[in-house]
């Protein structure tokens, strides 16, 4: 240290900048050697001069003024003296004399001076001042001053290195916010034991260690119920401050491992004791009344235990995902009826709440426990308001706040290892029904449930569990999981004991009701009467039920067909012979007219009268009991109903018991399953029924083997094709038969990839076939040569419109309606095709071909929403197509993401009415946790886009979840923020987005302080906007102009000359050479506001739309949830091109 010295008494400090650099520097340390004086020097200069000392160490000097003396002290002895000072500074010294013990020097002055000694480490400076020197001491050399800088500079490094500062995990808050109570929930890292104390007006929590709390959650969600919530941290510990605002008051809890804040309103003192009074009223009546009636409620009583209680008739609605469109109707059995079909639940045992966790309600709901990766899960269905109870014994984690799912509300725990869950029904004070959840090492009795294999009536495997008394069903989403909950009614355990993993889903462990975790999309659970029931549409992959082996078919002496009679049936005048057996039936008597007629039948049969034979066997029916039971006529009945193409009656006319077996009842069964398309169970019934061809005449063989191969090729068995077709002899075949077995040989050819022949069968057949022989061949011929590349797509579907004209009935009108489908799809023509589709769905929805078609419509369908493949699609197409066929759309989370998609469509048409209501029937029916939070932002977007900032707000509050994502919290912030703004809730908004960074929220801030005129500000925000585009010697595009017009109008407008000068001083130039050029020199003038044209220039930056510059940032942040331009995707689309269709 060194100070002033003067030859009089007064005495000033050196200056503080010189103490500071070397306070910094005495952490390096000393040696422990003798300091050694490495140099001494002396200059004058500016009326002054200095001694400089360099030591090969730090040392202080001391300077003591004794009459003409200048003693200087060191602090240790060196080993050199200077003495030619005297020669460098002549007009300060006459000698200069050394300490003989090293100590120090002395120097004979020739004036009267003032001393100002200045340590720099190593080196120290004696500045010898004239005595009448009145200005600031002299400063230390610009080199020294630097090396001081740098050497402290390092030394902070190496500190920093040695003594890292310590990374600060965050600490979330959250916010719950209810009509009466606010609460703040921070959760504490295990082991970490924080203090709540009072301070001042605030109740402040501090946690220690390195932690920081996250506001980001509080930000604009406080008010009115808090003045202020402060975060604070330093090297020990981090700080919340809670401050309440007047006329509320704040409670804390602690929570296994949570600190609660619970902010309420102060009760006036006048309504609680005006309540008061009413409760002392109220129980002394109920004491008197009680008195009154005890022998009759003893009464009642004991007539209750016999009867036993009765049981709530809940709705016990079924659940499907993702639809409502199975649940029971109103006025279904799942209502009141199914009520009132329950048995009556008997009355719990009495006991009394213990030290677990009480629910009371005033009825006892139904429930359900199941547990999901160590998280416990407790559901119960009720309208009531479920809170959690104060924490017992042994208490429970909870794992967030219940959530109220549909008519249910879920309450999570985590689960201790080797903690076991029970769950059971006490008496809980005034309550009626009260749960207890006990966590303990033992469990009481409990009924285990068992899955079971259930077919329906179409013969779909379901499985079914036999829960008794089963509440309602929903459907949770529960950490991105989807799981359909059934409550139990019964106060009994009933649950799953263990996992079980099937295909479709996952029944997981439970101790009440039953938990069915989804693996499919169109998964249903649905309570019955006595269980609950899982099922698919299209039925569970499931493992058969093991059946014993079909019984050999019964062995048969005469067939109702057989080959002579059927024979002469055909020959000579047929219609004679109809005409003459047609005589004699009516000219018989009753007991032989049944007969007749049936004989009758059979040559009508014969010669292809399928009706006229199925009219005269059903009046012979009629007529004789006898005709009606034989097994003749019920053959004859489906062969004729066969050869009318009625297949579905086939089944019901053979379907008596005696008949089960029959080989030619199996037979005709199989030819009804292979005209329906039913191609597995023909080709199964037919291989079963072929030695029974041998006895059938040939040109019913022909009929009827040729159906045989058909159903092999369906079915993959080229090799039985074969087989079945060579057996046939083209001799004694009529012209239609002969072409039908070509057809049927050209498949084959086809098949086993001979495609050039299988082409000139089709295109001989197509030419010179019989005519339907001759369009399935065109048909098959068309598909063919498309897929081999000798036709394009154009001339395929080309020649099938023409099929489509000429050919009308049957399969093959379905078959050419669907060929012609695919091709336009294929095509893109997209309309057609769905059309098409559409159109064979309306003639034959049961066929199995026709359902493949509709998947196949459907997966387009999908892609042309949800994939690169519909990104050419007009958005006018896109709209129509979906509105027009939504028929087709998957049902599902898919069908959720293609609405979605669908929404964008419409922003970009600019209908923006259409889009937010699909957005906001998602909101309402279709989305739980943060899936419907995060489709609330692009409704939110919408609203702000429609000028309904109220709307957007609602959107955003409603769909607020504590644990979202951090870019989803920041979105809903962002926009959460502009809704306010619009709204005049200018400090509000802010709040919402401080601390926020990045251009999107730079840009909303400004455009905030825009709107709220709060000039010197938002002209600021708006000249930060700006960033370094004066730097880069561009011109400036349209967008940054804008922004620089907007800082100058904020800058006049605040009467801010200096931010207007830096402005000017940035953008002169750049703004000189652009369109704004006359603009931004009226703006940059003198009494810019007074001038003429600055009220339009105002204006006209006024009324510019914002928004849309804050979408613009938003969407470059979020660019895969952001909504769209308004207006701008069909301009974009239609520059792609839009395809035919």
């Amino acid at each position: 240290m060194g100070g002033w010295l003067e030859t009089g008494p007064r005495v000033r400090r050196m200056p503080r900048r010189a103490g500071l650099a070397l306070a910094m520097l005495a952490g390096l340390g000393l040696p422990a050697e003798a300091a050694k004086l490495l140099a001494v020097s002396g200059t004058e200069a500016q009326g002054y001069a200095r001694i400089a000392f360099t030591f090969d160490s730090a040392v202080s000097i001391k300077a003591r003024l004794s009459g003409g003396v200048l003693v200087l002290n060191y602090d240790e002895r060196t080993e050199a003296g200077p003495e030619r000072l005297v020669s460098e500074l002549p007009g300060y010294l006459a000698a200069v004399r050394r300490d003989p013990d090293g100590s120090g020097l002395r120097l004979a002055l020739q004036r009267p001076i003032r001393v100002n000694v200045q340590e720099a480490g190593e080196k120290v400076f004696v500045d010898l001042l004239p005595e009448n020197w009145t200005a600031l001491p002299p400063p230390l050399p610009p080199d020294v001053v630097a090396d001081l800088a740098r050497r402290a500079r390092a030394a902070e490094a190496i500190l920093k290195a040695r003594n890292p500062a310590p990374v600060r995990r965050p600490l979330g808050v959250e916010v719950a916010k209810l009509p009466t109570l606010t609460r703040l929930t921070v959760r504490l890292p295990e082991g970490v034991a924080a203090t709540i104390d009072p301070e001042g007006g605030a109740t402040r929590l501090r946690v220690p260690g390195a932690y920081s709390f996250d506001l980001s959650e509080t930000r604009g969600r406080l008010r009115p119920d808090m003045a202020r919530l402060t975060a604070t941290a330093d090297d020990a510990s981090a700080g919340l401050a809670v401050a309440v605002a007047d006329g509320f008051t704040v409670s804390t809890d602690r929570d296994d491992g949570a600190v609660v804040f619970d902010i309420v309103a102060k009760k006036d003192p006048a309504k609680a004791d005006a309540t008061a009074f009413e409760v002392v009223k109220l129980d002394a009546a109920r004491a008197e009344g009680a008195g009154k009636a005890e022998p009759k409620e003893a009464a009642k009583s004991e007539a209750s235990k016999g009867d036993g209680g009765k049981g709530d008739g809940g709705k016990g609605e079924g659940a499907k995902s993702p639809t409502k469109a199975d649940l029971p109707a109103p006025g279904s059995r799942s209502g009141a009826s199914e009520a009132a079909a329950r048995p009556p639940l008997a009355e719990p045992p009495e006991r009394q709440a213990g030290s677990g966790l009480v629910f009371p309600f005033a009825k006892r709901p139904p429930v359900a426990l199941f547990e999901r990766g160590g998280i416990a899960n407790l559901v119960f269905e009720t309208a009531e308001p479920v809170a959690l109870p104060a924490a017992g014994t042994g208490a429970l984690r909870s794992v967030g706040e219940p959530l109220r799912m549909g008519g249910q509300t879920v309450l999570r725990f985590a689960v201790p290892a080797g903690v076991l869950l029970d769950l059971v029904p006490v008496r809980a004070g005034a309550a009626a029904g009260a749960w207890e959840l006990i966590a303990g090492d033992n469990l009481g009795p409990s009924d285990t449930l068992a899955p079971t294999r259930l077919p329906d009536a179409a013969g779909r495997s379901r499985v079914a569990i036999g829960l008794p008394q089963p509440g309602g069903a929903a459907w949770l989403d529960l950490d991105g999981e989807r799981v359909a909950v059934v409550t139990a009614r019964g106060w009994k355990p009933a649950g799953i004991a263990k996992r079980q993993r099937f295909v479709d889903f996952e029944l997981l462990p439970s101790r009440f009701g039953v938990a069915v975790l989804a693996q499919a999309d169109d998964l249903t659970v649905r309570p019955d009467l006595d269980g609950v029931v899982v099922g698919r549409d299209g039925g569970l992959a499931i493992s058969a039920v093991a059946r014993p082996p079909d019984a050999p078919l019964a062995e048969v002496s005469d067939l109702a067909i057989q080959r002579e009679p059927w024979a002469q049936a055909r020959l000579g005048d047929v219609r004679e012979t109809i005409r003459t057996q047609f005589a004699a039936s009516i000219a018989a008597s009753a007991g032989t007219r049944g007969p007749m007629r049936v004989m009758l039948a059979r040559t009508l049969l014969a010669n292809g009268l399928a009706a006229e034979a199925l009219t005269t066997l059903e009046l012979a029916c009629a007529d004789d009991p006898v005709v009606a039971s034989s097994r003749e006529a019920a053959i004859l009945r489906a062969a004729s109903l066969a050869g009318m193409g009625r297949n579905a009656e086939v089944r019901k006319a053979l379907a008596a018991g005696t008949l089960a077996r029959d080989p030619e009842a199996v037979l005709w069964r199989a030819v009804a399953d292979g005209q329906a398309g039913r191609w597995r169970e023909a080709e199964e019934g037919l291989s079963q029924a072929m030695p029974l061809l041998e006895r059938y005449p040939l040109a019913l063989q022909a009929t009827l083997r040729t159906l045989a191969a058909e159903a092999a090729i369906e079915t993959g068995d080229i090799d039985a094709a074969s087989r079945r077709i060579v057996l046939l002899t083209t001799t004694d075949l009529s012209h239609l038969d002969r072409d039908r077995v070509a057809l049927v040989r050209a498949r084959i050819d086809e098949a086993t990839d001979r495609t050039k022949a299988a082409l000139e069968a089709y295109d001989s057949l197509a030419e010179s076939g019989e005519r339907p022989v001759a369009a399935a061949a065109a048909l098959r011929g068309t598909l063919l040569g498309r897929d081999a590349g000798n036709l394009t797509p154009a001339e395929a579907i080309d020649r099938l419109e023409r099929q489509a004209i000429t050919w009308h009935g049957g399969e093959i009108e379905d078959a050419i309606t669907a060929g012609l489908a695919r091709l336009y799809m294929a095509a893109g023509r997209y309309r057609e095709a769905f059309t098409a589709v559409r159109a064979i769905d309306a003639i034959a929805p049961d066929a199995a071909s026709n359902r493949a078609l509709h998947d196949e419509a459907a997966s387009l369908f999908d892609d042309l929403y949800l994939s690169p493949r519909g990104d050419a699609l007009g958005g006018v197409d896109a709209v129509a197509l979906y509105f027009d066929f939504k028929e087709f759309a998957p049902i599902g989370r898919r069908g959720d993401a293609i609405v979605r998609r669908l929404s964008e469509r419409l922003v970009g048409l600019d209908l923006l009415d259409p889009a937010a209501e699909l957005l906001q029937y998602q909101l309402d029916h279709r989305l739980t946790g943060p899936a419907r939070s995060s489709v609330a932002t692009q409704l939110a977007t919408i609203r702000l886009m429609d000028g309904k900032p109220l709307k957007a707000l609602e959107a955003i509050e409603g769909t607020y979840l504590p644990e979202l994502p951090r870019d989803l919290r920041r979105a809903r912030a962002l926009l959460r923020a502009r809704a306010l703004s619009d709204l005049s809730r200018t400090d509000l908004a802010l709040e919402t987005i401080e601390g926020e960074a990045g251009p999107d929220a730079v840009r909303l801030r400004a455009d905030i302080l825009w709107s709220a005129r709060r000039w010197r500000e938002a002209g600021e925000a708006h000249e930060a906007l700006l960033g370094d585009a004066w730097r880069t010697g561009k011109a400036l595009d349209d967008a940054t102009r804008s922004d620089v017009i907007r800082a100058g109008i904020a800058y006049d407008l605040a009467g801010e000359p200096i931010g207007l000068e830096r402005l000017k001083a940035k953008f002169a130039g750049a703004m000189a050479e652009s369109a704004d050029a006359r603009t931004f020199a009226l703006l940059t003038s003198a009494d810019a506001t007074r001038k003429p044209g600055f009220r339009e220039i105002a204006q006209k930056a006024t009324n510019a739309e914002t928004l849309a510059a804050f979408l613009a940032e938003y969407r470059k942040r979020y660019p895969d949830t952001a909504l769209p331009p308004r207006g701008e995707a069909e301009k974009r689309a239609d520059g792609q091109g839009t395809p035919p269709g």
